[in-house]
């Protein structure tokens, strides 16, 4: 049996650059491996230095606002939008250090 082959427009990924609370190695790891169960996420890197989630996904599957709202969820801050406070108490001691993530 012949499948038929995914249009372009199925295919199409959006890359999107989050500011994050992110201090750590363990930060990084949460958000990068919680992010990349979403469904449409194609690849997610975090980097430290500049506190930036670059996500690729597929928008047919999934907005800017769900990836955001699950980095919020995660008790991280997600651009403007803040990190969830019950979320953020559950983090590590490291990841919390000097309330960098909190509102």
């Amino acid at each position: 049996m012949l499948w038929p082959l995914a249009s372009k427009a199925q295919q199409q990924t959006d890359t999107l650059r989050i500011e994050t609370s992110a201090i750590c190695g363990m930060c990084k790891n949460r958000l990068e491996t919680e992010l990349g169960y979403l469904p449409g996420i194609k690849s997610v890197g975090v980097d430290l230095n500049s506190k930036v989630a670059t996500v690729i996904y597929k928008p047919k599957k999934l907005g800017a606002d769900a990836i955001r709202a699950k980095i919020s969820a995660l008790g991280y801050r997600a651009d403007s939008i803040p990190a969830d406070s019950k979320a953020f108490e559950q983090l590590p001691a490291c990841c919390q250090a000097e309330g960098l993530h909190h509102p």
